[in-house]
């Protein structure tokens, strides 16, 4: 396998991956703030008068409040510090034992033994060396027959076939 790409990430593309790799995280972060905000409206509702910015139910409400904001706002926001740096012109040389991908501020090599997991989703590939970072390969950088041998190689790397979702691939090592 040696296979040459040469793309730029897109914002829309960066913030799809960077959610889908919070996905579980997020998960659970939404639960809660429901939860939050359920506790401090009944609290509000049915408590005893005690409805100043130091109660219960104030406090929860607050606390739901910020997460809300956190999962929305603090998005775009990493978002927007990470386009700068990762929304830039990427050359990528992937064979068979290694990849090594360029931009204009950084070259870095990566032997597949590094990645941990690959995840395969409708628009990309995330290429995981650690639970929370991974690299994000825009499936419209391949070319068919790339996009073919790529997928190929992925498989053979011990990887669950792709469905239509999401699907995460642990590489054997």
């Amino acid at each position: 396998m040696n296979i040459k790409l040469s793309y730029e990430l897109r914002p829309d593309e960066l913030r799809r991956a960077l959610l889908r790799m919070a996905r579980r995280r997020r998960i659970i972060l939404w639960a809660v703030t429901t939860v939050l905000l359920v506790l401090g409206l009944t609290a509000l509702t049915l408590g005893d008068g005690d409805h100043g910015p130091d109660s219960p139910g104030s406090l929860c409400l607050g606390v739901g409040v910020a997460y809300v904001l956190l999962l929305t706002l603090g998005t775009r926001m990493r978002v927007k510090k990470q386009v700068a740096r990762l929304c830039k012109p990427t050359q990528l040389l992937f064979t068979v034992h290694q990849f090594t991908i360029e931009t204009d501020l950084e070259r870095a090599e990566f032997k597949w033994a590094a990645v941990i997991k690959i995840r395969e989703t409708s628009e990309a590939f995330l290429l995981h060396w650690s639970a929370r970072l991974a690299i994000v390969i825009p499936k419209r950088a391949f070319d068919p027959e790339q996009l073919t041998e790529f997928s190929s190689f992925v498989a053979g790397s011990g990887a669950v076939p792709p469905s239509d979702d999401s699907v995460a691939r642990t590489v054997s090592q």
